[in-house]
C-alpha cells in the first residue's frame, strides 16, 4: 500500500552515514521511492550543512508554520543516528549548523525535564524521557513549530537496540513517548517504525510504547502484534480546526474512527484535546466532538491544553484570526499592537482558559462521566480550580504522557 499522504518534496536528499547501516537500506529506498526520488543524492556533513543554510532551514524557528505559508512539501533528508559518540562530536564541531533539528544524527532519547520544560511558567508537568526518530512534519498545522524541513532517521533497528539499554538503565521511566517532533505513523508502511517500535516493545513487562498523532493512517497497526504495550495517543480537534488551522491533517470524524479501528484491535487509546482552538462556535463544535467521540471510543484518559506557546504577534501572523470567536480574536489583535510580548505557553488569560476547560469538563462529564481528564501544562493556580474536581493534584495525576501514566496506575481505568 502506497503512503497515504502522498507527498512530492521539491528536494530530497540521503546522508553519507544513512548509507552505512544495511538493515536501514530497505528502509532507506523504499522511503526514497515512495517520496518520488528513488535515486537521491547523497551528502557529505558539510553539504548537509550548506543546505540547510541555502534552504534556510535554520532560520524558521522563530514562527510558526503558518506563518511560512508552505506552498510545497517540506524539503526531505533521510538521515540516520550517530551512535558512534566520538564520530557525531566530530561531527557537530566541524558543522555547528547541524546541531538544529536533529540534523546531525543527535538525540535519539531526550529529557523532558518539568524543572527547566516550563521555566517562569509557573505550570505543571512531568519529567520523562521521550524516543525521537525524525524532525518534521507532513502536516502543516498553522501553530506548530515545524517549518520546511522533514529530517528522518532511518537506521530504526539500531535505534531499538540503543534504546534496550536506556529503558534498563531508567526503570523509572515506564511509558515512552514516540514522537513528539514528528507524526511517525504519516510515513507508513513504507517506514516501518510502527512494526520496530511496537515489537520492541510487546517483547517488555514494565514499559509501554506510546504513539503520538493526529493521523488516520492506522491500517498498518491493526495487524502488529502488540500485546497490550502499547498506547496510541491522538490530538483531538473540533471540525472547524481540524480542517482549517491544521492542515493536511485528517479532519476530526476520520481521526475518531481511526480510533475506534486501533481501539477494536487491543490497542489503549488516550485523547488530547490539545491545542483547543477558540474558533467562532467552539462550544457547539465541542459538543459535536465529544458527542461523536463518546459514541464510538472509551478513551483511558483526556487531557485538556489551550491554544499558546507564541506570543500574540506570532499568533497573528500564523493563524487566520477570522477563525476565532470574537473575544479571543479582539484579545490577541489587542495583545501583538505595539509590542507583541514574550513566547510563552499560557497567551489567554486565566479566566479565558477556564472558561474553555469549564465547557469541556462539563460536556464530558455529561457524555462519559467515569472517563479520567487531565490537564496538560497548566498553571498551580488553574489545578487549583479544577483538581478536587478531577481527582487529582499537581503532585499526583495522570494523563497522557506522564512516565507512570501506564495500565495499572491508581488514576487510571483498570
Amino acid at each position: 500500500m502506497p503512503c497515504v499522504y502522498n507527498v512530492r518534496p521539491e528536494r530530497i536528499v540521503t546522508t553519507e552515514w544513512a548509507l552505512r547501516d544495511d538493515r536501514a537500506q530497505p528502509r532507506l529506498r523504499r522511503l526514497a521511492a515512495a517520496l518520488g526520488q528513488p535515486d537521491p543524492p547523497v551528502l557529505s556533513a558539510g553539504e548537509l550543512a550548506e543546505l540547510a543554510r541555502e534552504r534556510g532551514w535554520l532560520d524558521e524557528w522563530r514562527g510558526r508554520t503558518g506563518a511560512l505559508r508552505r506552498p510545497v512539501d517540506p524539503d526531505i533528508v533521510l538521515n540516520a543516528f550517530g551512535f558512534d559518540e566520538t564520530e557525531l562530536r566530530d561531527r557537530l564541531s566541524r558543522h555547528p549548523d547541524l546541531r538544529q533539528w536533529l540534523l546531525a544524527g543527535q538525540g535519539p532519547v531526550a529529557l523532558r525535564d518539568s524543572r527547566n520544560h516550563l521555566r517562569g511558567e509557573n505550570a505543571i508537568c512531568q519529567t520523562a524521557l521521550e524516543v525521537h526518530c525524525a524532525y518534521g512534519c507532513l502536516h502543516a498545522c498553522d501553530y506548530c513549530h515545524i517549518g520546511s524541513l522533514f529530517n528522518i532517521m532511518t537506521n530504526l533497528e539500531a535505534l531499538a537496540d540503543h534504546l534496550r539499554g536506556v529503558m534498563a538503565a531508567n526503570r523509572w521511566c515506564r511509558l515512552w513517548k514516540f514522537d513528539n517532533l514528528t507524526d511517525t505513523i504519516v510515513l507508513e508502511p513504507e517506514y516501518g517504525a510502527s512494526e520496530v517500535m511496537v515489537g520492541l516493545f510487546a517483547q517488555q513487562r514494565d514499559s509501554f510504547l506510546l504513539l503520538y498523532t493526529k493521523s488516520d493512517n492506522v491500517d498498518h497497526l491493526l495487524g502488529l502484534d502488540h500485546r497490550g504495550q502499547t498506547l496510541i495517543s491522538w490530538s483531538l480537534a473540533g471540525d472547524t480546526p481540524s480542517r482549517l488551522i491544521e492542515k493536511r491533517t485528517p479532519p476530526m470524524r476520520a481521526r475518531i474512527a481511526a480510533m475506534r479501528r486501533c481501539q477494536e484491535a487491543g490497542y489503549g487509546v488516550r485523547v488530547r484535546l490539545s491545542p483547543i482552538c477558540p474558533v467562532v462556535g467552539w462550544r457547539e463544535e465541542a459538543s459535536e466532538m465529544l458527542e461523536t467521540l463518546f459514541a464510538q471510543v472509551r478513551p483511558g484518559v483526556i487531557t485538556m491544553d489551550v491554544l499558546g506557546w507564541m506570543n500574540a504577534r506570532q499568533m497573528r501572523e500564523a493563524i487566520d484570526l477570522e477563525l476565532l470567536d470574537p473575544a479571543f480574536r479582539d484579545f490577541v489583535i489587542q495583545q501583538s499592537e505595539p509590542v507583541p510580548g514574550r513566547h510563552r505557553k499560557h497567551l489567554f488569560t486565566h479566566e479565558m482558559r477556564r472558561g474553555i476547560f469549564r465547557h469541556h469538563l462539563d460536556e464530558i462529564r455529561r457524555l462519559s462521566p467515569r472517563t479520567p481528564v487531565s490537564l496538560c501544562m497548566e498553571t498551580v493556580e488553574m489545578w487549583r480550580e479544577f483538581g478536587p474536581e478531577l481527582g487529582m493534584a499537581p503532585g499526583n495525576y495522570a494523563c497522557c504522557c506522564g512516565p507512570t501514566s501506564v495500565p495499572g496506575h491508581a488514576l487510571l481505568p483498570a
